[in-house]
């Protein structure tokens, strides 16, 4: 569908629903040509997420608890951004140094994107950090994380294998892989 043409949707009317530490939801009133609908829409200030990878050619990952899933979860970093408009590569070094107690001395952008825009406007931007050196972890007051280190051929045989769900990992591990050079083995491959 061309939408060059197309005129914008106007927001006819808004409403806070929740005002939360981490997000807000509000509720939108909306109308798109001759349709009129509402749309609750989760406000969050976006999130940097790191890949961080050592010399030795491992990346560390972060197991801990997320309660919407009821399980303890093998992740690469990632924090939320400050609601004071801070930087995605501010946060992502903030991030890298609070949960793996490292500094990076390269740190790339490898991608961004929405989490999921059918109701949460909340970005992911995801960078490569490199040439690490180690500091202590400074973990916040309700964190609880364990650094798991691994090797990228191990990586994607857990996301194959699903011991590893979280979609920001596998997008951020795929990507460095590629960037790195590093085979992403069977993963991804079709099997048909």
């Amino acid at each position: 569908m061309d939408t060059s043409n197309v005129e914008a949707p106007e927001v006819l009317e808004s409403r806070e629903i929740y005002r939360g530490r981490v997000f807000d939801v509000a509720a939108y009133t909306v109308r798109e040509g001759e349709q009129v609908y509402v749309r609750e829409v989760v406000h969050h200030p976006g999130s940097a997420v790191i890949v961080p990878v050592f010399d030795d050619g491992t990346v560390a990952l972060v197991r801990q608890y997320r309660h919407p899933a009821v399980r303890y979860l093998l992740e690469i970093p990632a924090g939320t951004l400050s609601r004071d408009k801070e930087r995605p590569e501010e946060g992502a070094a903030r991030e890298l140094e609070e949960e793996i107690g490292v500094v990076a001395g390269r740190m790339e952008k490898l991608t961004e994107f929405f989490v999921s825009p059918g109701f949460c406007e909340e970005k992911m931007w995801v960078y490569l950090a490199t040439e690490l050196t180690e500091t202590a972890q400074r973990l916040e007051e309700d964190e609880q994380v364990e650094v798991v280190r691994i090797g990228f051929e191990r990586a994607f045989e857990m996301m194959a294998d699903g011991e590893i769900e979280d979609a920001k990992t596998i997008i951020g591990l795929t990507l460095a892989a590629k960037r790195l050079g590093i085979s992403t083995g069977t993963f991804g491959e079709s099997t048909t």
